[in-house]
Order: C-alpha cells, then sequence, then structure tokens
C-alpha cells in the first residue's frame, strides 16, 4: 500500500472517530436529572416558573422544553438549573418535558385547574361594606 492510500486511510479513520466523539459527546455531558413547577397547584393563566436540573457539565447545551408536546421554549443553563416561565392556557393534564440535545429528557405531569374565585365583596355603597352604616349614622 502506498503512503498516500495510508495517509488518506488513516484521515478517514481519524475522521470517523472525530465524528463519533463528537456524537457521543452530549450524551456523556447533557443530562437533564429532574424537572418541577414552582407551585404545586397550577391555574390556567398564571404565570409558573418550571426549572430543569442539568449536570454540571452541560452548559453548552440548551433545554428545550415542551407542554403536551409543542414547544413552550428554549432556555441556556446557568449552573446547574435552567429555568423557563410557563402560562397555562387550558385546564387538564399537562405533561411538561425537558430535553437536553435530544437523548435526555425529563418529563412531569402537572393538572392544571381553573383558578377558585372568591364570592364578591362588593356593595352599593363602592365596595366599602361600612360606607352605608356611617352615613345613616350621620345623617342622624
Amino acid at each position: 500500500m502506498s503512503i498516500s492510500k495510508r495517509t488518506g486511510l488513516g484521515a478517514g479513520l481519524l475522521g470517523a472517530l472525530a465524528t463519533a466523539a463528537l456524537v457521543a459527546a452530549p450524551q456523556a455531558n447533557a443530562l437533564v436529572t429532574d424537572i418541577g413547577v414552582s407551585s404545586d397547584t397550577v391555574y390556567v393563566g398564571q404565570a409558573y416558573t418550571i426549572t430543569a436540573s442539568v449536570t454540571a457539565t452541560s452548559g453548552l447545551f440548551n433545554v428545550t422544553f415542551t407542554d403536551n408536546g409543542t414547544e413552550i421554549g428554549k432556555a441556556k443553563p446557568s449552573g446547574s438549573t435552567a429555568t423557563i416561565q410557563w402560562t397555562p392556557s387550558s385546564k387538564g393534564a399537562h405533561e411538561l418535558k425537558a430535553t437536553q440535545e435530544i437523548i435526555s429528557s425529563k418529563t412531569v405531569t402537572v393538572t392544571v385547574t381553573d383558578k377558585p374565585t372568591t364570592p364578591g365583596t362588593g356593595s352599593s355603597s363602592g365596595g366599602n361594606p361600612l360606607a352605608g352604616l356611617l352615613s345613616s349614622l350621620s345623617a342622624k
């Protein structure tokens, strides 16, 4: 085998090894280890923070967040976490997923409900329940 053919073969092999190392590198370093939401109770129309915990060496890779399979945003990790703001627009079960470099993901399912309404406290006197009583006492 000539020197040029051996050099070509060596360069090709080196290129293949470099490509394999690049493909394997994110898998070894980019790991989502947990995902959570900033509240145990989640209401439609309220903003929450979703936090993904990642390995310390995976800061080079963005985390993609999805809600029931629809992307809601990406975040670059800061230290060992990546966060994003999320405002659910519908009630029901929401599977939230944090994925880093396609190979590492975690999910959490939360149940979103309508925010309970508080019975009205208004009155015909402009919302102050004592206003009517005070005005009737001052008239006497």
